[in-house]
Order: C-alpha cells, then sequence, then structure tokens
C-alpha cells in the first residue's frame, strides 16, 4: 500500500499522458500516474482521436479523481506526411492549460514508479538552480516485464546534479557514460519549459540540446521510468518507414545557430553544438538507410535519402554503415534475388550452352 505525501502548500505538479487506442497500456500508465505518492498533482489526459473505447476509459479515469482534466482532439494530430508534428500539436496545447509548477509528459505505453513524481519534487526543492530532472530508464516489454542487460545500465552514471551544457556536450561526444540509452527523459521547470518554445517537433532533442543546457539539470537513479519496448512503438514504426526526424533535427540545429544561445559557453562551443547535432544524425541516416534498404523497405530509404542527400556527412558515413550492416553480403543477395531469379531462368531455359559452359552458373541457378 502507497505511503500518500500530504503537499498541502507543497508545489503542484502537472503530468500530462497522452494516448490513443492502446487502452491495455493506457490502464496501466494512468493508473501508475493517479497511484503516485505525491498528491499534489494535475493530471491531464490528452486523447488523440481515440475510439469510443478508449475514450470511456478516459472518462473513468476523469469520473474517479478531481485531480484528471481531460483534452480531447477530434481527429488524430498524425499526418503521415509530417508525422513529427504530433508531438508539438498534441502537448503544447496540454502545456498552456497546465497550472502546475513543473511538467512530466509521457505516452500511454509508458509507466512510472509510485514514487516517481515525489522524487522530482525533491530534486527541484533541492537546488534552486535545477530547471530539469529525470530518473533512471528500465525498459520493459509488451507484458510489462523488466528486460535485462548491460547496455541498459552501463550508463547514465551522473552525479545529482550538474550543468545542463555539460550532459549535453557529453552526449554530442558520443559519450554513454553520464548519459545513456534511452535516457532523454525529463521533467522541468514550467516558466523554463514555457521560455523555451514549450514541445517542438525535435521533441526529446529539443529538450536536450535547446533546454536542459541552460540551467542545473537534477538525477536520481532510484526515480524508476519504465519505458516500453514492442513492436507497436511509434518512434519503430517511424523509422521503419523512413520517417527518422532529418527535416526537424535540423531544423533544430538552425535555430540553435539563429538564436546562437549556446554561445553563454563561448563562440567555438556554439559551432561545434549546431554541426554535431548534424552530423551525429547524419551517422543514424545513414544507418537506418542501410537497414531500411536491405529490408526490402525501398520507400523508406527513399524518404530518408530525399531528406538528407544534400549533406555531405551522410555520404561519408554511408559505405562504414553499409560493411558494417548485419550480414552484408545476405542482405545484399536477398535484395537482389528477385531481380536476378528470372533472369537466371530466361538463360537456363534459351541458352543452355551457356549453362554447360559454366560451373559457376550452374552453382548459382542450384542456389537461387
Amino acid at each position: 500500500m502507497k505511503q500518500l505525501i500530504k503537499s498541502v502548500g507543497s508545489p503542484k505538479f502537472t503530468i500530462i499522458l497522452h494516448t490513443y487506442n492502446r487502452p491495455g497500456f493506457l490502464r496501466q500508465s494512468a493508473s501508475a500516474v493517479l497511484e503516485q505518492t505525491y498528491d499534489n498533482l494535475e493530471i491531464i489526459l490528452i486523447n488523440n482521436g481515440a475510439t469510443p473505447e478508449t475514450r470511456e476509459l478516459l472518462h473513468e479515469f476523469e469520473s474517479k479523481d478531481k485531480r484528471v482534466k481531460l483534452l480531447h482532439f477530434k481527429e488524430n494530430q498524425y499526418s503521415p506526411s509530417d508525422p513529427h508534428r504530433m508531438f508539438a500539436a498534441c502537448f503544447n496545447p496540454a502545456l498552456e492549460i497546465s497550472t502546475g509548477d513543473y511538467i512530466w509528459h509521457q505516452d500511454d505505453d509508458d509507466v512510472i514508479a509510485m514514487d516517481y513524481i515525489e522524487k522530482m519534487v525533491t530534486l527541484f526543492q533541492g537546488n534552486a538552480d535545477c530547471s530539469s530532472a529525470s530518473g533512471l530508464v528500465k525498459p520493459i516489454d509488451a507484458k510489462g516485464d523488466i528486460i535485462e542487460g548491460p547496455k541498459y545500465r552501463a550508463s547514465n552514471y551522473r552525479p545529482r546534479y550538474m550543468p545542463g551544457h555539460i550532459l549535453a556536450l557529453d552526449v554530442l561526444k558520443g559519450s554513454s557514460v553520464l548519459y545513456g540509452y534511452p535516457g532523454q527523459i525529463f521533467s522541468f521547470k514550467r516558466d523554463t519549459l514555457l521560455k523555451y518554445g514549450g514541445f517542438h517537433k525535435a521533441y526529446e532533442y529539443h529538450h536536450l540540446y535547446g533546454i536542459v543546457p541552460f540551467g542545473i539539470t537534477g538525477f536520481d537513479e532510484t526515480a524508476y521510468f519504465y519505458w516500453r519496448r514492442h513492436e507497436g512503438q511509434l518512434n519503430k514504426i517511424l523509422s521503419n518507414q523512413g520517417w527518422i526526424g532529418t527535416k526537424e533535427l535540423f531544423s533544430l540545429s538552425n535555430n540553435l545557430r539563429r538564436e546562437n544561445k549556446w554561445s553563454i559557453y563561448g563562440d567555438d562551443t556554439a559551432k561545434y553544438v549546431v554541426k554535431k547535432i548534424k552530423d551525429n544524425h547524419a551517422k543514424t541516416a545513414a544507418y537506418w538507410f542501410a537497414v531500411n534498404l536491405f529490408s526490402l523497405r525501398i520507400k523508406a530509404s527513399m524518404i530518408i535519402l530525399r531528406d538528407i542527400w544534400f549533406y555531405p556527412k551522410f555520404w561519408l558515413c554511408l559505405p562504414k554503415v553499409l560493411l558494417q550492416t548485419r550480414n552484408f553480403l545476405k542482405q545484399w543477395y536477398l535484395l537482389s534475388r528477385p531481380i536476378l531469379r528470372p533472369l537466371l531462368n530466361y538463360i537456363d531455359r534459351d541458352y543452355p550452352e551457356l549453362k554447360n559452359k559454366s560451373v559457376f552458373f550452374n552453382k548459382l541457378i542450384k542456389h537461387l
């Protein structure tokens, strides 16, 4: 049984939870929010054009707890031609109607521990300059079981408080000691979030490079955020469709250059950040281009190429990524098989003399 923290006179914490037609996950996620040990909460549940079943569940939560507010969208804010707009389109209206001192946001497939918000409040109140805070990510599967593995705890070793720009620079340099997989989870002071533009289409990258660097960031490794990995994950679906956020990341980088926010840490650092965001994403783009190509998702590869072709770093990264992609030769074989098989059958049928003269051809026909 939870021990409720009476928070009369203490800061209000707003939790924004987005959902779309996953009532099973939603029930787990929202229940965890409602059962927080910290009780001075404002809970905004976003109905992103969901089905009647999901809407009914949302109204059930609203009727049971006066802290719950519902934000309804008649139509799903997801757009096939601009899928990343959904983040800003859903979360910013919720931010506008929020009244909390601090903001936490999440999707309906993830879960927070019962004392998560309590520990975030403690971080914020423990340092007046703390403008962002986070806990430790624990990946879970579709059933809710924790996924064990060294890569999930080989990082996120950082002090309780540290300058946010040091954390962001560590990520840009490719280190995973301070901030690792997956890691992009922050609560913010509401005023700070509004000051830096709220929720951006670049989503967690905007948080990490556009908000966190300009204050102290807090971390509590005993505050658990359970990040669910499953086939229906939006980021996985979008990546397999070629939507990897290239336009959004380049827009973020260009905005940082124009606004020159990072110059408070030196002009060279500001230039480094702008360039490094693009360079790192070029590597990501090369990886997903190869993965989609070898998985015969040609349209997805072409979408990636359309958005990144002009950036030289992509082409510099691509050969290495192609060679490092798992089962490179096998993948090329599978990719070419639908094209080669009819051709080889034609030669075998109409030019038997070529077949008799070529041992290699015989082996190839047999193998295909």
